[in-house]
């Protein structure tokens, strides 16, 4: 399964050690944000910097939009509050294209409570779903 990893951009340490559990069940990661778009967005842009020149930071959007195509699967989490909402963004952009949809943490709006996103209340109770799926197919 290809998937995007949709989560406030601070946790890009913490979604490399998803991505890398995610790689060892044998799924593909397709967000280049975790790697901080291979070195180029060092942190996360502030509101200043991206109303004082847009065009140096359009290649972060379009990076993430091409990220989202290419996933099967959005996985969003939620265990980390805050941040400037790129990562709802992503969830709408994954739901509007029909994608699977899974939310890990708290439910933090309505759009959450469809009864097409999967709901699991932690990454450890994911994790197991996805490992269970994959051992029933073997």
């Amino acid at each position: 399964m290809k998937i995007y990893l949709a989560a406030r951009f601070s946790s890009h340490p913490e979604m490399q050690g998803v991505r890398d559990v995610l790689t060892a069940l044998g799924h593909t990661v397709t967000s280049r944000w975790i790697d901080l778009h291979n070195g180029q967005q060092p942190n996360s842009v502030l509101s200043q910097d991206l109303n004082d020149d847009p065009a140096a930071f359009e290649f972060i959007g379009v990076n993430d939009l091409e990220d989202l195509d290419a996933a099967e699967t959005v996985i969003s989490f939620t265990l980390v509050s805050g941040g400037k909402g790129g990562r709802h963004v992503e969830f709408g952009y994954g739901l509007a294209a029909g994608k699977r949809m899974i939310l890990v943490g708290p439910r933090e709006h309505a759009f959450h409570c469809l009864p097409q996103v999967e709901h699991y209340p932690d990454w450890p109770r994911l994790v197991i779903a996805l490992s269970a799926k994959e051992y029933a197919r073997v």
